[in-house]
Protein backbone atom coordinates (compact mmCIF):
# COMPACT_ATOMS: atom_id res chain seq x y z
CA UNK A 1 0.00 0.00 0.00
CA UNK A 2 1.06 3.61 -0.56
CA UNK A 3 1.17 5.50 2.70
CA UNK A 4 -0.88 8.66 3.20
CA UNK A 5 -1.27 10.79 6.30
CA UNK A 6 -4.90 9.68 6.49
CA UNK A 7 -4.05 5.94 6.26
CA UNK A 8 -1.37 6.21 8.95
CA UNK A 9 -3.72 8.06 11.30
CA UNK A 10 -6.37 5.37 10.72
CA UNK A 11 -4.17 2.47 11.91
CA UNK A 12 -5.58 1.03 15.13
CA UNK A 13 -3.89 -1.13 17.80
CA UNK A 14 -4.59 -4.87 17.87
CA UNK A 15 -4.14 -7.66 20.39
CA UNK A 16 -0.57 -8.13 19.13
CA UNK A 17 1.96 -5.72 17.67
CA UNK A 18 1.93 -5.56 13.87
CA UNK A 19 3.75 -3.84 10.97
CA UNK A 20 2.55 -2.26 7.75
CA UNK A 21 4.91 -1.73 4.80
CA UNK A 22 4.83 0.65 1.87
CA UNK A 23 5.21 -1.84 -0.94
CA UNK A 24 8.79 -2.99 -1.35
CA UNK A 25 10.35 0.38 -0.54
CA UNK A 26 11.61 -0.79 2.83
CA UNK A 27 9.65 1.91 4.68
CA UNK A 28 7.18 0.64 7.25
CA UNK A 29 5.37 1.53 10.45
CA UNK A 30 5.01 -0.61 13.56
CA UNK A 31 1.81 -0.32 15.62
CA UNK A 32 2.07 -1.44 19.24
CA UNK A 33 -0.72 -2.79 21.43
CA UNK A 34 -0.85 0.59 23.17
CA UNK A 35 -1.36 2.37 19.85
CA UNK A 36 2.19 3.73 19.66
CA UNK A 37 3.31 4.02 16.02
CA UNK A 38 7.01 3.81 15.16
CA UNK A 39 8.49 4.39 11.71
CA UNK A 40 10.92 1.64 10.68
CA UNK A 41 13.10 0.89 7.66
CA UNK A 42 14.22 -2.54 6.43
CA UNK A 43 17.55 -2.79 4.61
CA UNK A 44 20.54 -5.04 3.96
CA UNK A 45 24.13 -4.17 4.79
CA UNK A 46 26.99 -6.54 3.97
CA UNK A 47 24.47 -9.30 3.36
CA UNK A 48 22.75 -8.94 6.73
CA UNK A 49 19.14 -7.82 6.99
CA UNK A 50 18.66 -5.02 9.52
CA UNK A 51 16.05 -2.59 10.81
CA UNK A 52 16.31 1.11 11.58
CA UNK A 53 13.95 3.20 13.69
CA UNK A 54 13.08 6.52 12.05
CA UNK A 55 10.98 8.12 14.81
CA UNK A 56 7.56 8.00 16.42
CA UNK A 57 4.36 9.15 14.72
CA UNK A 58 2.89 11.84 14.90
CA UNK A 59 6.03 13.62 16.11
CA UNK A 60 7.59 12.38 12.87
CA UNK A 61 5.00 12.76 10.13
CA UNK A 62 4.99 10.87 6.83
CA UNK A 63 7.00 13.45 4.88
CA UNK A 64 9.71 13.51 7.56
CA UNK A 65 9.80 9.69 7.70
CA UNK A 66 10.29 9.51 3.94
CA UNK A 67 13.12 12.04 4.18
CA UNK A 68 14.81 10.04 6.95
CA UNK A 69 14.39 6.88 4.86
CA UNK A 70 15.93 8.55 1.80
CA UNK A 71 18.90 9.74 3.87
CA UNK A 72 19.40 6.20 5.19
CA UNK A 73 19.47 4.91 1.61
CA UNK A 74 22.09 7.52 0.69
CA UNK A 75 24.28 6.27 3.55
CA UNK A 76 23.88 2.69 2.29
CA UNK A 77 24.92 3.77 -1.21
CA UNK A 78 28.09 5.20 0.38
CA UNK A 79 28.76 1.89 2.16
CA UNK A 80 27.77 3.17 5.61
CA UNK A 81 25.39 1.30 7.91
CA UNK A 82 22.60 3.79 8.87
CA UNK A 83 22.34 2.16 12.31
CA UNK A 84 26.01 2.92 12.96
CA UNK A 85 25.43 6.55 12.07
CA UNK A 86 22.40 6.68 14.39
CA UNK A 87 24.34 5.13 17.28
CA UNK A 88 27.16 7.64 16.76
CA UNK A 89 24.67 10.52 16.82
CA UNK A 90 23.07 9.21 20.04
CA UNK A 91 26.48 8.77 21.65
CA UNK A 92 27.41 12.31 20.66
CA UNK A 93 24.19 13.55 22.22
CA UNK A 94 24.86 11.63 25.47
CA UNK A 95 28.38 12.98 25.65
CA UNK A 96 27.49 16.55 24.66
CA UNK A 97 28.72 19.17 27.10
CA UNK A 98 26.37 20.52 29.71
CA UNK A 99 26.14 24.22 30.49
CA UNK A 100 28.23 23.53 33.62
CA UNK A 101 30.97 21.99 31.45
CA UNK A 102 30.74 24.83 28.92
CA UNK A 103 31.07 27.52 31.59
CA UNK A 104 33.95 25.60 33.19
CA UNK A 105 35.82 25.51 29.89
CA UNK A 106 35.03 29.18 29.29
CA UNK A 107 36.54 30.11 32.66
CA UNK A 108 39.63 27.94 32.20
CA UNK A 109 40.47 28.66 28.59
CA UNK A 110 39.22 32.22 28.19
CA UNK A 111 38.29 34.21 31.29
CA UNK A 112 41.22 33.18 33.51
CA UNK A 113 43.69 33.95 30.72
CA UNK A 114 42.21 37.11 29.22
CA UNK A 115 39.94 38.86 31.75
CA UNK A 116 40.65 40.71 34.97
CA UNK A 117 37.03 40.12 35.96
CA UNK A 118 37.32 36.31 35.85
CA UNK A 119 36.48 36.00 39.54
CA UNK A 120 33.29 38.02 39.03
CA UNK A 121 32.40 35.80 36.06
CA UNK A 122 32.90 32.77 38.29
CA UNK A 123 30.59 34.16 40.99
CA UNK A 124 27.88 35.07 38.48
CA UNK A 125 28.11 31.62 36.90
CA UNK A 126 27.94 29.87 40.28
CA UNK A 127 25.10 31.99 41.66
CA UNK A 128 22.92 32.79 38.65
CA UNK A 129 23.56 30.30 35.83
CA UNK A 130 24.55 26.89 37.21
CA UNK A 131 21.59 26.43 39.62
CA UNK A 132 19.13 26.93 36.76
CA UNK A 133 20.87 25.69 33.58
CA UNK A 134 23.93 23.79 34.79
CA UNK A 135 22.72 20.23 34.17
CA UNK A 136 21.17 20.92 30.76
CA UNK A 137 22.98 20.19 27.51
CA UNK A 138 24.49 23.38 26.13
CA UNK A 139 23.22 22.54 22.64
CA UNK A 140 19.67 22.17 23.96
CA UNK A 141 19.49 25.61 25.59
CA UNK A 142 16.92 27.81 23.91
CA UNK A 143 16.42 31.54 23.97
CA UNK A 144 13.30 30.89 26.07
CA UNK A 145 15.44 29.15 28.72
CA UNK A 146 17.70 32.19 28.93
CA UNK A 147 14.86 34.72 29.02
CA UNK A 148 13.16 32.86 31.90
CA UNK A 149 16.44 32.91 33.83
CA UNK A 150 16.87 36.64 33.20
CA UNK A 151 13.23 37.36 34.07
CA UNK A 152 13.70 35.72 37.48
CA UNK A 153 16.71 37.94 38.19
CA UNK A 154 14.79 41.02 37.07
CA UNK A 155 11.74 40.14 39.19
CA UNK A 156 13.81 40.01 42.36
CA UNK A 157 14.72 43.66 41.74
CA UNK A 158 18.20 43.24 40.23
CA UNK A 159 18.20 44.83 36.74
CA UNK A 160 21.97 45.39 36.83
CA UNK A 161 22.68 41.73 37.64
CA UNK A 162 20.16 40.73 34.99
CA UNK A 163 22.09 42.73 32.38
CA UNK A 164 25.49 41.42 33.57
CA UNK A 165 24.21 37.85 33.40
CA UNK A 166 22.85 38.41 29.88
CA UNK A 167 26.23 39.78 28.74
CA UNK A 168 28.09 36.88 30.34
CA UNK A 169 25.79 34.29 28.74
CA UNK A 170 26.38 35.93 25.37
CA UNK A 171 30.16 35.61 25.85
CA UNK A 172 29.92 32.02 27.11
CA UNK A 173 27.82 30.84 24.17
CA UNK A 174 29.96 32.76 21.67
CA UNK A 175 32.96 30.93 23.16
CA UNK A 176 31.02 27.65 22.85
CA UNK A 177 30.25 28.43 19.20
CA UNK A 178 33.93 29.08 18.45
CA UNK A 179 34.88 25.81 20.18
CA UNK A 180 32.24 23.76 18.36
CA UNK A 181 30.35 22.99 21.57
CA UNK A 182 27.13 24.60 20.30
CA UNK A 183 25.88 25.16 16.77
CA UNK A 184 24.32 28.56 17.47
CA UNK A 185 24.15 31.02 20.35
CA UNK A 186 20.72 31.47 21.99
CA UNK A 187 22.00 34.57 23.81
CA UNK A 188 22.69 36.85 20.84
CA UNK A 189 21.18 40.34 20.85
CA UNK A 190 19.28 40.19 24.12
CA UNK A 191 17.90 43.63 24.94
CA UNK A 192 19.37 45.26 28.04
CA UNK A 193 17.22 46.84 30.73
CA UNK A 194 17.60 50.48 31.70
CA UNK A 195 19.74 50.63 34.83
CA UNK A 196 18.36 53.62 36.67
CA UNK A 197 19.67 53.57 40.20
CA UNK A 198 16.90 52.58 42.58
CA UNK A 199 16.69 54.69 45.72
CA UNK A 200 13.68 53.21 47.51
CA UNK A 201 13.66 53.27 51.31
CA UNK A 202 11.08 51.80 53.65
CA UNK A 203 9.34 54.42 55.76
CA UNK A 204 8.92 53.95 59.55
CA UNK A 205 5.27 53.00 58.95
CA UNK A 206 6.32 50.40 56.37
CA UNK A 207 8.96 49.00 58.73
CA UNK A 208 6.35 48.52 61.47
CA UNK A 209 3.86 46.97 59.04
CA UNK A 210 6.52 44.71 57.55
CA UNK A 211 7.77 43.48 60.92
CA UNK A 212 4.37 42.80 62.49
CA UNK A 213 2.90 41.50 59.23
CA UNK A 214 5.51 38.76 59.02
CA UNK A 215 4.01 37.18 62.15
CA UNK A 216 0.73 36.46 60.35
CA UNK A 217 1.77 36.41 56.69
CA UNK A 218 0.94 33.55 54.34
CA UNK A 219 4.40 31.96 54.41
CA UNK A 220 6.40 29.38 56.33
CA UNK A 221 7.64 30.73 59.66
CA UNK A 222 11.27 30.07 58.68
CA UNK A 223 10.82 32.24 55.60
CA UNK A 224 9.31 35.02 57.73
CA UNK A 225 12.25 34.82 60.16
CA UNK A 226 14.72 34.91 57.27
CA UNK A 227 13.08 38.13 55.99
CA UNK A 228 13.33 39.65 59.49
CA UNK A 229 16.98 38.60 59.67
CA UNK A 230 17.61 40.26 56.30
CA UNK A 231 16.36 43.58 57.66
CA UNK A 232 18.21 43.17 60.96
CA UNK A 233 21.60 42.36 59.42
CA UNK A 234 21.50 44.20 56.09
CA UNK A 235 22.97 41.19 54.32
CA UNK A 236 22.10 39.90 50.86
CA UNK A 237 19.22 37.46 50.51
CA UNK A 238 21.47 34.60 49.37
CA UNK A 239 23.75 35.04 52.36
CA UNK A 240 20.76 35.02 54.73
CA UNK A 241 18.93 32.10 53.08
CA UNK A 242 22.05 29.93 53.15
CA UNK A 243 23.03 30.66 56.77
CA UNK A 244 24.59 27.63 58.42
CA UNK A 245 23.69 27.50 62.12
CA UNK A 246 27.30 27.09 63.27
CA UNK A 247 28.32 30.30 61.45
CA UNK A 248 26.91 32.13 64.50
CA UNK A 249 29.26 31.71 67.45
CA UNK A 250 28.77 31.95 71.20
CA UNK A 251 29.79 35.61 71.15
CA UNK A 252 26.79 36.47 68.95
CA UNK A 253 28.96 37.00 65.89
CA UNK A 254 27.82 35.81 62.47
CA UNK A 255 30.85 34.73 60.44
CA UNK A 256 29.86 34.50 56.77
CA UNK A 257 32.52 32.51 54.87
CA UNK A 258 33.95 33.88 51.64
CA UNK A 259 32.53 31.05 49.55
CA UNK A 260 29.04 32.34 50.37
CA UNK A 261 29.59 36.09 49.86
CA UNK A 262 29.27 38.07 46.65
CA UNK A 263 32.85 39.34 46.68
CA UNK A 264 34.40 36.15 48.01
CA UNK A 265 35.54 37.82 51.25
CA UNK A 266 34.65 36.56 54.72
CA UNK A 267 32.39 38.94 56.62
CA UNK A 268 31.50 39.20 60.31
CA UNK A 269 28.26 40.76 61.56
CA UNK A 270 27.70 41.31 65.32
CA UNK A 271 24.17 40.32 66.35
CA UNK A 272 22.50 42.43 69.08
CA UNK A 273 19.70 41.04 71.24
CA UNK A 274 16.92 41.73 68.73
CA UNK A 275 18.78 39.77 66.05
CA UNK A 276 19.64 36.94 68.45
CA UNK A 277 15.98 36.53 69.39
CA UNK A 278 15.27 35.87 65.72
CA UNK A 279 18.19 33.44 65.56
CA UNK A 280 16.97 31.51 68.61
CA UNK A 281 13.46 31.14 67.22
CA UNK A 282 14.83 29.94 63.88
CA UNK A 283 17.14 27.55 65.73
CA UNK A 284 14.15 25.92 67.43
CA UNK A 285 12.65 25.22 64.01
CA UNK A 286 15.75 23.44 62.69
CA UNK A 287 14.40 20.10 63.90
CA UNK A 288 11.75 19.24 61.30
CA UNK A 289 8.37 17.84 62.23
CA UNK A 290 7.10 14.79 60.32
CA UNK A 291 4.45 15.64 57.70
CA UNK A 292 0.90 15.45 59.05
CA UNK A 293 -0.14 13.17 56.20
CA UNK A 294 3.13 11.84 54.79
CA UNK A 295 3.13 10.40 51.31
CA UNK A 296 5.66 7.80 50.22
CA UNK A 297 8.12 10.41 49.00
CA UNK A 298 7.93 12.39 52.28
CA UNK A 299 8.54 9.25 54.35
CA UNK A 300 11.55 8.36 52.22
CA UNK A 301 13.27 11.72 52.61
CA UNK A 302 12.18 12.76 56.11
CA UNK A 303 15.12 13.11 58.51
CA UNK A 304 14.41 13.86 62.19
CA UNK A 305 17.91 15.25 62.83
CA UNK A 306 18.27 19.05 63.14
CA UNK A 307 19.07 20.70 59.84
CA UNK A 308 22.54 22.29 59.60
CA UNK A 309 20.93 25.39 58.09
CA UNK A 310 19.38 28.08 60.26
CA UNK A 311 16.59 28.69 57.76
CA UNK A 312 16.00 25.19 56.45
CA UNK A 313 13.56 24.09 53.77
CA UNK A 314 10.39 22.28 54.79
CA UNK A 315 12.01 18.87 55.35
CA UNK A 316 15.43 20.22 56.35
CA UNK A 317 17.42 18.65 53.51
CA UNK A 318 18.60 21.97 52.13
CA UNK A 319 18.47 25.69 52.96
CA UNK A 320 15.77 28.03 51.78
CA UNK A 321 16.24 29.13 48.20
CA UNK A 322 17.07 32.86 47.95
CA UNK A 323 14.27 33.22 45.41
CA UNK A 324 11.81 31.89 48.02
CA UNK A 325 12.31 35.09 50.02
CA UNK A 326 11.49 37.22 47.01
CA UNK A 327 8.44 35.14 46.15
CA UNK A 328 7.17 35.32 49.73
CA UNK A 329 7.59 39.10 49.81
CA UNK A 330 5.90 39.54 46.43
CA UNK A 331 3.00 37.29 47.39
CA UNK A 332 2.35 39.16 50.66
CA UNK A 333 2.94 42.78 49.59
CA UNK A 334 -0.53 43.95 50.56
CA UNK A 335 -0.61 42.29 53.99
CA UNK A 336 2.95 43.45 54.73
CA UNK A 337 2.18 47.00 53.64
CA UNK A 338 5.45 47.55 51.77
CA UNK A 339 4.16 48.73 48.39
CA UNK A 340 6.72 48.12 45.66
CA UNK A 341 9.67 47.61 48.04
CA UNK A 342 12.11 44.80 47.18
CA UNK A 343 14.36 42.72 49.39
CA UNK A 344 17.32 44.86 48.36
CA UNK A 345 15.43 47.91 49.65
CA UNK A 346 15.69 46.38 53.14
CA UNK A 347 19.46 46.45 52.75
CA UNK A 348 19.35 50.03 51.40
CA UNK A 349 17.25 51.15 54.38
CA UNK A 350 19.72 49.44 56.74
CA UNK A 351 22.62 51.32 55.10
CA UNK A 352 20.81 54.70 55.07
CA UNK A 353 19.88 54.53 58.74
CA UNK A 354 23.47 53.61 59.65
CA UNK A 355 24.60 56.72 57.80
CA UNK A 356 22.09 58.84 59.67
CA UNK A 357 23.23 57.30 62.98
CA UNK A 358 26.80 58.32 62.24
CA UNK A 359 28.31 54.93 61.48
CA UNK A 360 31.76 55.62 59.95
CA UNK A 361 31.76 54.91 56.18
CA UNK A 362 34.52 52.32 56.47
CA UNK A 363 32.58 50.42 59.15
CA UNK A 364 29.37 50.52 57.10
CA UNK A 365 31.25 49.24 54.05
CA UNK A 366 32.66 46.45 56.18
CA UNK A 367 29.23 45.49 57.53
CA UNK A 368 27.76 45.48 54.02
CA UNK A 369 30.86 43.61 52.79
CA UNK A 370 31.38 45.96 49.89
CA UNK A 371 34.63 45.26 48.08
CA UNK A 372 37.28 47.75 49.34
CA UNK A 373 38.89 49.90 46.67
CA UNK A 374 41.75 51.47 48.59
CA UNK A 375 44.65 49.57 50.14
CA UNK A 376 44.00 51.21 53.52
CA UNK A 377 40.38 50.02 53.43
CA UNK A 378 41.50 46.47 52.63
CA UNK A 379 43.81 46.47 55.60
CA UNK A 380 41.04 47.94 57.76
CA UNK A 381 38.67 45.16 56.68
CA UNK A 382 41.24 42.46 57.34
CA UNK A 383 41.59 43.74 60.90
CA UNK A 384 37.82 43.00 61.36
CA UNK A 385 37.39 45.82 63.93
CA UNK A 386 34.76 44.06 65.93
CA UNK A 387 34.08 46.78 68.50
CA UNK A 388 33.18 49.51 65.97
CA UNK A 389 30.97 46.97 64.22
CA UNK A 390 29.30 45.99 67.50
CA UNK A 391 28.67 49.63 68.33
CA UNK A 392 27.15 50.31 64.91
CA UNK A 393 24.90 47.23 65.02
CA UNK A 394 23.78 48.03 68.59
CA UNK A 395 22.84 51.58 67.51
CA UNK A 396 20.92 50.27 64.48
CA UNK A 397 18.96 47.64 66.42
CA UNK A 398 18.20 50.09 69.24
CA UNK A 399 16.82 52.59 66.74
CA UNK A 400 14.84 49.84 64.98
CA UNK A 401 13.31 48.61 68.26
CA UNK A 402 12.20 52.15 69.07
CA UNK A 403 10.59 52.53 65.63
CA UNK A 404 8.90 49.13 65.84
CA UNK A 405 7.41 50.05 69.24
CA UNK A 406 5.32 52.78 67.58
CA UNK A 407 5.54 56.33 66.17
CA UNK A 408 8.10 58.40 68.03
CA UNK A 409 10.89 60.91 67.53
CA UNK A 410 12.97 58.07 66.08
CA UNK A 411 10.79 58.19 62.95
CA UNK A 412 11.95 61.69 62.07
CA UNK A 413 15.50 60.68 61.19
CA UNK A 414 14.41 58.23 58.48
CA UNK A 415 11.61 60.49 57.23
CA UNK A 416 14.10 63.34 56.79
CA UNK A 417 16.39 61.01 54.83
CA UNK A 418 13.50 60.01 52.55
CA UNK A 419 12.62 63.68 51.94
CA UNK A 420 16.24 64.48 51.02
CA UNK A 421 16.30 61.48 48.69
CA UNK A 422 13.12 62.55 46.93
CA UNK A 423 14.39 66.10 46.59
CA UNK A 424 17.64 64.90 45.02
CA UNK A 425 15.68 62.90 42.43
CA UNK A 426 13.85 66.02 41.25
CA UNK A 427 17.04 67.95 40.58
Amino acid sequence: MAFTDKSIAALKPKAARYEVWEGKSGLGIRVGTSGKKTWIAMYRHEGIQKRLKLGVYPKVMLAKARLEHAQAKDLLDQGTDPNTKTKQAKAAERNAETVAQLTGEYLERHARKKKKSADQDQRTIDREIIPVLGKKKAKAITRRDIMLLLDDIEERGSPVMRNRTASLLSKVFRFGLDRGIVDASPAVGIERLEENARERLLSPTELRSFWSGLDTADMDRRTALALKFTLLTGQRRGEVAGTVANEIDQDALWWIPGERTKNGRTNVVPLPALAMRTVKEADMLRTPKPPARPNRKDRAVFDPKPSPWLFASRIGKKPLEPAALTRALNRNRDSLGVGDATIHDLRRTFATVHGELGTPPEILKALLNHTPTEITEKVYNLAVNLEPRRKAMFAWCSWLETVLAGPSDADKMLLDAIVRLQASKKK
